[in-house]
């Protein structure tokens, strides 16, 4: 199956319909608001008015590579080179005790507090508390683990080279499915979301995807070249990203569409949401849909690679190389841009 040719997948007629109402009650109660202004210059009909991004940096505690990034309202994660585990509360980042040298490359935490690493040589680290402290488990695995993620029933997914483990009881045991492709790839990423067509999906290089319904059973989705490196879900589909600017839908019907973004940067994260993207030329974007090319866009001023991003509230918390830590937010003020 060939990745069909670009389409307009969430310009769903009720969508653009919306879409197009709120752009024109904006530009109207923008223009009117300047032209109200003792001394402003409203602005034309044809400028563009926008809630621009800002992209503060936080202090970090580290100066290795921080890979993965994952919060909830109470705590975040971030992990990385040397076995390097953060944890923020309170908008204060910490360096936790991990126990291991190996890079960490994937993290996940639960509403319940029980939090997840992996990493390379199969290392899957275990947090009862948060991320307070954590604990080795052995999965029986030594092949390079690269993401993971839980959902609050218990359910997780780790995948990495050629790897793919399920775990019942939130990442206390590990097993390979029984049904599954025997090399599902060099998996970079996985999503859960009850709510699409597949519940469970895995990403990675070379075009590897595999799906599952109920965790236990996985299926390859063949047809795809593309080096991913990000997944989320958005409505009832799922959302791939990667090489090149790469960023296709996989349908209900497990059809890939192809909304590729309009420049060549390298997809490296996505938020669990859909609302966030991070990409290796130090690049924060935000909109729904993401591919839009006006969708918002900030970058880091040293323009340092960003590899995950993660939603907290209407905020993004986003890791990058040389330790980096910043939070993403939409600017309280809208600003106008003449054309």
């Amino acid at each position: 199956m060939q990745p069909s040719p670009r389409s307009p997948l969430r310009s769903t007629a009720a969508r653009s319909d919306a879409r197009d109402r709120t752009l024109a009650l904006t530009l109207a109660l923008a223009a009117g608001a300047a032209a109200a202004l003792p001394g402003s210059t409203a602005c034309s009909r044809c400028d563009l008015y926008y809630y621009p991004l800002e992209l503060s940096l936080e202090e970090s505690p580290v100066d290795a590579d921080l890979f993965a990034v994952a919060a909830t309202q109470e705590v975040a994660l971030a992990v990385g080179d040397g076995g390097t585990i953060l944890r923020r509360i309170d908008g204060v980042w910490m360096a936790q005790a991990s126990g291991t040298k190996a890079a960490l490359r994937g993290v996940d935490v639960t509403g319940s507090g029980v939090a997840l690493a992996v990493g390379d040589g199969g290392t899957i680290l275990r947090s009862a508390d948060g991320g307070l402290t954590w604990s080795a488990v052995d999965a029986g695995v030594t092949a390079g683990l690269t993401a993971v993620r839980c959902r609050d029933d218990g359910t997780c997914v780790a995948v990495g080279d050629d790897a793919l483990l399920v775990s019942l009881d939130a990442g206390a045991t590990w097993a390979t499915p029984g049904d599954a492709p025997p090399e599902p790839g060099a998996l970079r990423a996985v999503g859960i979301d009850r709510w699409t067509s597949h519940s469970f999906i895995a990403v990675g290089l070379a075009g590897a995807i595999v799906v599952s319904d109920d965790g236990r059973t996985w299926t390859s989705v063949p047809g795809s070249t593309t080096d991913y490196a990000a997944v989320t879900s958005d409505s009832s589909d799922w959302v791939l990203a990667g090489a090149g600017g790469a960023l296709f839908v996989l349908l209900i019907n497990d059809e890939l569409f192809d909304n590729s973004l309009f420049d060549d940067a390298a997809v490296t994260g996505m938020s669990r949401d859909g609302q966030w993207m991070v990409r290796d030329d130090g690049s924060l974007r935000h909109g729904e849909p993401l591919w839009q090319e006006e969708a918002n866009v900030v970058e880091d001023a040293a323009g340092r690679p960003l590899f995950a991003v993660a939603s907290i509230g209407d905020e993004a918390l986003v890791v990058g190389a040389d330790g980096f830590l910043g939070r993403g937010r939409v600017a309280d003020e809208m600003e106008c841009v003449p054309h």
